[in-house]
């Protein structure tokens, strides 16, 4: 939509997973900024497909609140170190 509403010129999308549970979500945007946001675990009943219900450790992303680190021109600030090791990540 950002593209086609002429926001911006052009728009590159990847969604890349692991297989692990996932502790925090990452959104790296023009290889220079990181949004950055812890998930909350919680304990809840979960219905399995067999109807029992089981107590579950869950992880609840929508609503995490994010952090914003920028890459700078000094590559030893918090910020130029914490956007590098997340790209590597």
């Amino acid at each position: 939509d950002l593209q086609v509403e002429g926001f911006v010129p052009s728009v590159d999308v990847q969604i890349r997973h692991v297989r692990l549970v996932p502790a925090f979500k990452l959104y790296v945007i023009n290889r220079t900024e990181v949004l950055h946001g812890l998930y909350e675990v919680i304990g809840r009943p979960i219905i399995l497909g067999t109807g029992e219900e089981i107590d579950a450790l869950d992880v609840l992303g929508l609503g995490a609140m994010l952090t914003h680190h920028v890459e700078d021109a000094d590559p030893n600030s918090p910020g130029s170190v914490f956007v590098l090791k997340m790209k590597a990540w």
